[in-house]
């Protein structure tokens, strides 16, 4: 979830079935149609985030190596005997792994690396290269919005996902696992907390894409459906009483929170883009202190059809938030 910080494709034909065909809209997703009714989430994810390349962290200060390098390529004598080349141009965290596992403690190599989008050339030894310095995934705990009970596709987040330093650039791949609450700190009235999650189990689904809305992809297993959530039209939803749906813990049922629909925003258009809304369950204020990071993309039902998914808090006050309208989070 955003606090103050934070991508529209669509083809001219597809605006035009979005205006005359509302009935017929389609996903930019593989061209899946938008459901008629979803399985709704609220399950806390831990998100693994691929990354377009090696990235270091976790060093020392005295390191000639800083966070959020990103790796170019390698060079040098121990590189042509691993390799068969003296300058390789590094694709994954493996090769490097192979190439440290090669080294000797005398071996040094030459090390490119992107820093700030600066490249410099760094001479490191055996010991200076650590493995559990190489990232390749980045993780990231957010909110399960919806499951597609047909496709088993998945909306996941709420907003758009980056990360400042060094502009550190993501695929659009990953994987999400089902979480439970590792570490919560609290919101209160003018800080925004944060939740994060565990990796519990087993990879429950694979990230296919990666847009201003979070996250989709597919669910690896089928779900057993309970029941499921109509998708609301505009003209559904209404100011007052609504839920935004939670469940932090694997073991836990779901819990619907109450909120207030207080404003309903619209684009220049004057259709619905996103809508405010004040937390007035007690138990979720006690629990959390208002909004924290890590909500985002929790499901907002209202009634019995989900409306939107929790995308942002208001800095100013963390009881209050902005939804995402469903329909425009499913669009992308």
């Amino acid at each position: 979830m955003k606090s103050s910080k934070v991508i529209s494709y669509f083809i001219s034909m597809l605006i035009i079935t979005l205006v005359l065909l509302p009935n017929n809209i389609y996903s930019m997703q593989k061209n899946e149609k938008i459901p008629d009714e979803v399985i709704i989430g609220g399950e806390l994810l831990h998100i693994e985030l691929n990354t377009n390349k090696v990235m270091i962290f976790g060093v020392n200060q005295e390191s000639k190596l800083k966070d959020y390098d990103l790796v170019e390529s390698v060079e040098g004598s121990i590189v042509k005997k691993v390799f068969n080349k003296e300058n390789m141009k590094i694709k994954s965290k493996q090769e490097l792994i192979k190439l440290h596992i090669s080294m000797k403690d005398n071996d040094e190599i030459i090390m490119n690396v992107n820093r700030n989008n600066n490249f410099v050339k760094l001479k490191l030894n055996k010991n200076e290269l650590r493995y559990n310095n190489l990232i390749d995934k980045i993780p990231y705990t957010a909110t399960l919005t919806y499951i597609n009970p047909k496709s088993r596709s998945f909306k996941a987040v709420g907003h758009s996902i980056g990360f400042d330093k060094n502009n550190v650039k993501l695929k659009n791949e990953g994987e999400i696992f089902y979480s439970n609450i590792l570490k919560l700190e609290k919101s209160k009235k003018k800080y925004v907390g944060n939740i994060t999650g565990d990796k519990n189990s087993k990879s429950k689904g694979e990230i296919t894409n990666i847009d201003r809305y979070g996250i989709s992809g597919h669910i690896n297993e089928k779900k057993s459906i309970n029941r499921t959530y109509k998708i609301a039209d505009e003209k559904d939803i209404k100011l007052g009483e609504a839920y935004v749906v939670m469940k932090h813990n694997c073991e836990e049922k779901k819990i619907h929170y109450k909120i207030n629909v207080s404003k309903i925003n619209k684009d220049k258009d004057n259709n619905i883009k996103n809508f405010n809304f004040k937390i007035v369950d007690k138990r979720l204020i006690s629990n959390y202190g208002g909004i924290v990071q890590g909500m985002s993309g929790s499901p907002i039902i209202q009634n019995n059809k989900i409306i939107g998914a929790l995308s942002h808090v208001i800095t100013t006050d963390t009881t209050n938030g902005v939804g995402v309208y469903i329909k425009i989070m499913m669009k992308e």
